[in-house]
């Protein structure tokens, strides 16, 4: 019909291809994280409000977008990640853990003769079998080194929580109990 007005239709269809293909080439970035988008909201690694890792950087997801992730950084920034970028992160989603990892080394006198060495594991071992917080298993005290200025005990449990102000609260009473068991044992820390 074009062409019996006069157009030069061949020229038409090939003005629509190039166009096609910048159009295309345009939306490219669009379209990756329209899809990127839609992929983080329908698998739901994060969520608004769960603080999470995402590549080499930390902060609280505040809102998800079809084009962009927005997270709250720890310095209070607020960082916008293109959701065709985030969507390919390796994402830790910190809110997701059922619990969290006490994990410490506590250096020892080289004083400490070996039974005090033995009386401050087995104290230790019987606290956090007795604290209503501390999973029961994995829960690990063994001496793991002879470091330069000390005897190398590892402190390694979990406590039953998600909320990181309460583990806070519960790590900070089983390190005060640990140093009441140092303590009571005759042996001391090294400095």
């Amino acid at each position: 019909a074009l062409g019996s007005f006069g157009f030069d239709v061949t020229a038409i269809i090939a003005g629509l291809g190039v166009g096609g293909i910048a159009v295309a080439l345009a939306a490219q970035k669009t379209l990756e994280n329209i899809f990127g988008g839609v992929t983080v909201l329908l698998d739901q690694p994060v969520r608004p409000g769960d603080f999470c890792r995402y590549g080499d950087r930390i902060g609280t997801v505040e809102e998800i977008g079809i084009r962009s992730t927005r997270i709250r950084t720890l310095d209070r920034t607020l960082v916008t990640v293109p959701n065709g970028e985030f969507a390919i992160l390796h994402l830790e989603n910190f809110a997701k853990r059922d619990r969290i990892l006490i994990r410490t080394t506590l250096g020892l006198r080289y004083e400490t003769k070996p039974d005090q060495l033995r009386h401050v594991m087995i104290e230790i071992r019987k606290m956090l079998g007795l604290h209503p917080r501390i999973a029961d298993a994995p829960r690990r005290i063994q001496l793991v080194a002879f470091g330069a200025s000390s005897l190398d005990i590892e402190l390694y449990c979990y406590v039953e929580t998600q909320n990181w102000e309460d583990y806070l609260q519960v790590r900070e009473d089983v390190f005060l109990r640990v140093i009441d068991i140092v303590d009571a044992s005759g042996t001391g820390f090294a400095f």
